[in-house]
This record gives C-alpha cells, structure tokens and sequence, in this order.
C-alpha cells in the first residue's frame, strides 16, 4: 500500500508538471529553444508516468478498460508495426486459427504482445547464427492448457521464436520483477506482460515451442457475447460545462486552465462532497471529470451520486493509483477511465468521446 501511495502521489506530480509545460509551451513559438526545452521536460515526465505503470502492472493495481475484441483483431491492426519492430533481423509470420471473442483492454494486451516480440527479436540476436532468424505469432482457441486453469474455452495468442530458449536455470525467475539476464535489460517487462494479463483474468505460460526456441502463449477465457459499452451521447450541447474534482492543488489548477484553454468551461472542486454540492446548484452540467483517490467522497463514490442524479452523465475517472475496490467499481459504473500523468490531447481525446 505504500508503493501505491507513493504512484498516487507521484502521478499527481507529474500530471502538474505535463499540464503547467504544456500551458506555457502553447504561448511559445514552437520552434524555439524553449519550446524544445519544455518538450524534452514534458517528454521525461511521460517517461517516468509510464515507468510507473509498469510497476502498477506487476503488481495489478493497474486500472484496465476491457472492451470486446479479438486477439485476431489486436493482430490485423498491429500487424505493419509488428513487421516494423522485426525489421530485416528475422522472418516473422502471423497466423490466424479463430478469432476468439474476449473481453480485455486492448492497449494492455498491444502492450503484452509488442514486450513478447521484443523479447523473441532480442533472444535471436544473442546467438551466433547464419542468415536470419525465425519469429511466429499466432491465434487461435482452445480449452484450457493446464490443470490449474479453470476449465472452458480461452483465446490464445503465442509468439515463438528459434532462438537459444530460457535457460532451465532461469525459467521460474523470468516474470520477477528485475530479474534480467540481459547486460543492459531492466528486468520490467516480462513482469509487467505477466501483471497485465493476471489482471485480466488470463494466464501467460512458457514452453519450448515448434521452432526450436521460447514460446510464450497468452490465455484469455472466451466471451460469448459481450457488447462494447459507452457512456450515453448528450447533444445540444455547444460549450460544454465539465465538473472537475481534484484534491492536488497544482494539478486540478493547471487542469481546468488547460481545458479552459480548448473551449471547455470548467468548475474546478477541491473534494467530492464540494463536487456534490456544486452539482446540485449548477445546471446544465456536461460531465464529470474526477480523480478515483480522494479523502471523503471518491471518485467512484461521486460517480454513483450524480448517476442517481442524473444517469445520463458522461463520467471520466482518472486516476494515478486506484486500490481493488475502486477499479470494481470503475469496471461495473460505465464510465471512461485516463490513467496519470496526462497530455491535454489525451484528456480532451476522452472528453469528447464521452460527450
């Protein structure tokens, strides 16, 4: 719970520090000194946000936005990036056996394939061979792999290669967080594609594959039918009216500046219970836009209230650490959830998704 408190904090730094950067940059001529200056400023705290969730990820405190999908789809779409990634060091062939429906959260599992790819280009440069090497991502669907999944149907998605494999001695170390058997490796990313698909319900295995090197298979237990949800669309709507609750100073100052900044006019609250209240005396509200962490009334909490109120409203959590109770309740309410630190391009993207 300290390290989560410690994310929390930490994400509310630097969400201030990429909002008040990009606030000032915007006054600037883009292609100055200190424009450049500030980019590389906005860039480390985007950095240091993402080193964050990695950490958040292994340890499955990450909030994740399951939609309905397909490892089939999250393929077709990536596949230019993924051939991209191989580049001329190996063959890579894709394979599509069915395409399972699933319920995940799509970055996360772009996220989980891209570090397994990574991973299967780096094992074949390690060795001393002849002519290139040989990667195989594929799909399909199948019962479960091993007696201790639950039994039913999963999608699967594996990425072998030809390479050396995991060394016996290595392979019940490799998804410790820091464990790296790499000069240069920060031992975070298998750690991390294990959290990410724990949370989501899901099994990530290691065997030796038909290539002669690793495999490493995803299983995600199939849906049957399971509908994309989104917040209700409000119209008629022409300068939308955001509530904003945020209990860092910094943050929720340089926040409702850079919404006001695009066209938004925002009332900015410093707890939920303020939030509430305003809310009650102030019509014509567009959406809600609240942190998860906050003393008294969370964000989860305010968002059931105002649904009573009005379950219409479009609601957008956002949050740096949310412990288990609040990520069940972001997952059952229907809202939108932004992760810290953010862009202003990313927050204003949601917004206007949920309007």
């Amino acid at each position: 719970m300290l390290a989560a408190g410690l994310a929390h904090d930490l994400n509310n730094m630097l969400g201030a520090i990429i909002a008040t950067t990009e606030l000032v940059s915007a006054r600037l001529d883009p292609a100055s000194e200190s424009a450049r200056d500030l980019a590389a400023v906005t860039d480390q705290a985007a950095r240091a946000g993402a080193l964050i969730r990695q950490i958040l990820a292994f340890s499955r405190q990450e909030v994740l936005q399951p939609v309905s999908t397909s490892f089939a789809d999250i393929l077709s779409a990536l596949g230019p990036t993924l051939a991209a990634l191989v580049g001329s060091r190996a063959n890579l062939e894709i394979g599509i056996a069915a395409a399972t429906p699933l319920l995940v959260d799509r970055i996360a599992m772009e996220r989980v394939l891209v570090n397994l790819l990574l991973n299967a280009r780096d094992a074949l440069q390690s060795q001393q061979r002849r002519g290139r090497g040989h990667i195989r991502i594929e799909a399909g669907q199948s019962r479960e792999a091993a007696s201790f999944m639950p039994a039913g149907d999963y999608g699967w998605l594996s990425v072998s290669d030809d390479g050396p494999g995991v060394d016996p001695m290595h392979a019940a170390r490799i998804f410790e967080p820091y464990f790296t058997t790499r000069p240069n490796g920060q031992g975070l990313g298998l750690a991390t594609a294990f959290g990410l698909v724990k949370q989501s319900r899901g099994f990530l295995l290691l065997d030796r594959g038909a290539l002669g090197g690793a495999r490493f298979t995803i299983y995600i237990p199939q849906t049957i039918s399971v509908a994309d949800r989104a917040p209700a669309a409000r119209t008629g709507v022409q300068t939308p009216l955001i509530l904003l609750a945020e209990d860092e100073a910094l943050l929720r100052l340089s926040t409702a500046r850079a919404l006001e900044s695009v066209g938004f006019r925002v009332l900015a609250s410093e707890s939920g219970e303020q939030a509430l209240g305003i809310f009650d005396t102030t019509p014509g509200i567009s959406a809600l836009v609240s942190d998860i962490r906050m003393g008294g009334i969370s964000g989860v909490e305010l968002a059931e209230l105002l649904r009573r109120r009005d379950p219409d409203l479009p609601v957008l959590l956002i949050s740096g650490y949310a412990d288990e109770a609040a990520r069940h309740g972001v997952s059952g309410l229907d809202v939108a959830f932004l992760a810290k630190p953010f862009g202003l391009k990313d927050l204003t993207a949601r917004i206007d998704a949920i309007l």
